[in-house]
């Protein structure tokens, strides 16, 4: 019976401190009391394959696309 009042009260000492509140450190680097926005991303920001399409299509005509295709393979090659 010992053990297990013993037992108990760790338990619920355990759970007081591991609930506690986390207090900010006094060296902490904001300024002002002011808590950072979050940051918000628009879906326009994350570039997407149409994207690059569209870039692709500006870049790439009838008259280079051999040269821009040599480009490529060289760059390719010479990450292996």
């Amino acid at each position: 019976m010992n053990r297990s009042i013993v037992l108990a009260l760790l338990a619920l000492s355990a759970l007081v401190v591991a609930c506690e509140e986390q207090k900010p450190q006094a060296g902490s680097t904001t300024t002002g009391g002011a808590a950072t926005a979050p940051v918000v991303l628009d879906d326009k920001d994350i570039p997407t394959a149409a994207d690059y399409d569209d870039q692709a299509e500006k870049d790439i005509s009838a008259t280079n696309y051999k040269s821009e295709l040599d480009t490529l393979e060289k760059e390719i090659t010479s990450q292996d």
